[in-house]
């Protein structure tokens, strides 16, 4: 401990001055350097991007073996159901057996298929895991009896582990190392099985080596003391399952000794696939199974293994407990970006990193091992550092009763460690003037993880730019982001509710594209594309929508209509500052086949009930020919709102609208306006409409 304590105080005065570069001949692309003389503590590698990882870096195309069935089981209507698992498998020359993925879906016990977890269990599997997506027998009502919900759940995991074993030569896979994750119930099923089956069945489960709790909520019983490492990921505006669930689920996991990292996912709901998060959460999903694949003993292990940063700022790593008792006379090899160096160190347990300025946002990686230890050779771990903005920005729009004027209100947060002074400018456009408009204000003080509130005299809408300036005028960071604002006029005459949208050639409307895709095998506009066009008046908020469809299929009726062709619409009445609703609406609409209408409401705030809105006036006509289905709905605000007489000019509503595509086969995907209904549940991801004469 004195030999490593001094070691590192050689570096802090002046033992960098001995630092030699040289080619590192066992990993093409890096160049190390040595600090200190004598006992050498801590050799640094430059990772110039050319070298890459098994498991954490994407080096492989894939397969994707759909379909296969694992097991028939009889479900709740007692009939035989086959359930099937999408195997994901990286192509590589070699025989190796690849570690196992198992990912359950999320759906609330009653819904979602093994395709919902496509997109990360491709990403996983292009780092060589082979990959399982699996079903699993659903219930109509899953808490009616919950126990028999689960225990059918457990069974069909276990029927996967042992289709692993059964095909393990087949397929080239390592039966003896499984990792099982799943997002909300998956998550839920993953953690609790592992759990339960370790008290009852202990050498069923011994292959499992980690498991990955997308929002699962809590253990429903005491963390058996052998549960294997845990990441969990949530969101801070979840909706659905409170993010305290999990920050508690970490606490108990800290008390029973078991291995847990917490990744939280600020400002984001019920969804991993947040656009935000989703490739920070894919790498450090991919560290955390490294790390913990490689190194079964917790002592080894980091803290944390996803860290947040700003450009510029020094970083502090604690070192794993085993690194700070047995560094004496051996070196500590840090392998980093290309321009990072290493900072001051002042204490033998946490290693100091020094970003460089100017990042870009994304994530980086950084190595660290203990060369030579006994007869284990190199110990090692990753982290996977997410580089963000120093400075984060905010925007709410919102209506100023006393300038009559739509404003907004821009927030700046501090996210480095170090004191911000210096000029920001704000670039957008206004529904008023044709021309760019700016906004700039100095800044005397930003403290870290302080904020400020300025607000800008109009409506910053369109593409806003921020540029961020130093004290010195140098330009620190530029964030882009679309503004999705609508301002609506009232309408200034009638409109007949009968899908034929005659009457909105004439109506005062505002229009807008439904044209952000969140599909499948979308094979262009006469695949599916959609325009809109919504107004209002004191009775009513109205909505007109043209699809274009190659194929109108819809067979569901009532709560079930996502699954076919329709639309689903969120609106929430905004807070009088203008920020986002607790509580919002989401209604469904849709034409049978046989031309039967159905409306639906899912998602309703206190006073008003879920299921069919009764007052809701709405048609929807198709034209076969054409390949275009109208949609016409008229909502009244006594829908909406518990006293209409709070509708007056300046309202402002948040606002998103889906539209389904199923061409026979299941549902395909969607067309979004906004976000918020389709991936999440989350109000904060809605759009703005302003209500104005």
């Amino acid at each position: 401990m004195l030999a490593c304590w001094l070691s590192f105080n050689l570096i802090r005065h002046g033992g960098a001055g001995n630092k030699e570069l040289h080619e590192n001949p066992e990993s093409p692309g890096m160049k190390a350097a040595e600090y200190g003389s004598g006992t050498l503590p801590i050799k640094i590698f430059t990772d110039s991007g050319k070298s890459s990882e098994n498991y954490l870096s994407p080096l492989y195309e894939v397969n994707v073996h759909q379909d296969i069935v694992y097991a028939s089981k009889k479900n709740e209507t007692d009939a035989a159901e086959p359930l099937t698992l999408d195997l994901y498998e990286p192509v590589e020359g070699g025989t190796a057996p690849r570690p196992v993925f198992i990912f359950i879906h999320g759906g609330g016990y009653k819904e979602g298929v093994k395709e919902d977890a496509g997109e990360i269990s491709m990403e996983l599997a292009r780092r060589g895991y082979a990959v399982l997506s699996m079903n699993y027998r659903l219930k109509s009502v899953p808490f009616a009896n919950f126990q028999k919900t689960l225990s059918d759940a457990y069974e069909d995991i276990m029927d996967v582990i042992t289709w692993v074993r059964l095909n393990e030569k087949t397929y080239s896979l390592n039966s003896g190392r499984i990792a099982l994750g799943g997002d909300s119930a998956g998550g839920y099923l993953a953690i609790n099985f592992a759990n339960e089956y370790l008290k009852q069945d202990p050498s069923f489960v011994k292959p499992i080596f980690a498991l990955i709790d997308l929002y699962g909520g809590t253990l429903e019983s005491e963390a058996h003391p052998n549960l294997p490492p845990v990441l969990m990921i949530h969101g801070t505006n979840d909706a659905m399952i409170p993010y305290e669930q999990s920050v508690v689920l970490a606490s108990n996991l800290d008390r029973a000794g078991i291995y847990n990292n917490l990744f939280t996912m600020e400002g984001v709901g019920h969804d991993y696939k947040d656009p935000r998060y989703f490739s920070e959460i894919t790498e450090t999903t991919a560290y955390f199974l490294w790390n913990v694949m490689g190194n079964p003993e917790h002592e080894w292990l980091p803290k944390y293994t996803g860290i947040v940063a700003a450009s510029g700022d020094r970083i502090d790593i604690s070192l794993p407990e085993r690194y700070v008792h047995h560094t004496v006379n051996r070196a500590i090899r840090v392998t980093l970006p290309e321009g990072w160096e290493l900072g001051e160190q002042t204490d033998q347990a946490v290693l100091s990193l020094q970003l460089p300025s100017g990042l870009q946002r994304g994530n980086r990686h950084v190595h660290i091992a203990l060369e030579e230890y006994g007869e284990e050779g190199l110990q090692e771990f990753g982290l996977s550092v997410n580089v963000v903005d120093p400075i984060r920005v905010g925007y709410e729009t919102y209506f100023s009763r006393n300038e009559q004027l739509i404003k907004t209100r821009l927030q700046l947060t501090n996210q480095s460690n170090r004191d911000y002074r210096g000029l920001v400018r704000i670039e957008y456009s206004t529904y008023t003037k044709k021309e760019q408009c700016s906004f700039s204000r100095r800044v005397d003080l930003l403290e870290p993880g302080q904020s400020i509130v300025m607000d800008i005299p109009e409506l910053a809408g369109g593409k806003r730019l921020l540029s961020v300036f130093d004290a010195s005028g140098g330009i620190m960071q530029k964030t882009e982001s679309q503004a999705s604002v609508l301002v609506v006029p009232k309408l200034k005459q009638e409109i007949r509710i009968d899908g034929r949208l005659k009457d909105w050639s004439d109506a005062s409307a505002a229009a807008f594209q439904v044209n952000e895709q969140r599909m499948k095998d979308w094979t262009g506009m006469e695949d599916l594309s959609a325009t809109g066009t919504i107004s209002w008046d004191q009775k009513n908020l109205y909505l007109g929508l043209q699809v274009a469809d190659d194929v109108h299929r819809q067979t569901d009726e009532g709560g079930e209509i996502w699954r076919g062709d329709g639309v689903q619409i969120g609106i929430g009445i905004a807070n009088d500052d203008g920020s986002v609703p607790q509580q919002y609406h989401e209604f469904g609409l849709a034409m049978q086949d046989e031309a039967h209408l159905t409306k639906w409401r899912w998602i309703a705030p206190r006073g008003f009930g879920a299921g069919e809105p009764e007052s809701l006036d709405f048609a929807v006509r198709r034209s076969e020919d054409a390949g275009i289905t109208f949609y016409e709905a008229a909502i009244p605000w006594t829908e909406l709102i518990q006293d209409s007489e709070l509708i007056h000019p300046g309202l402002k509503l948040k606002f998103s609208l889906l539209v389904n595509d199923n061409d026979g086969a299941g549902r395909k995907g969607w067309l979004e306006y906004n976000s918020g209904i389709g991936t999440s549940k989350d109000a904060n991801l809605f759009g703005d409409i302003f209500l104005m004469e």
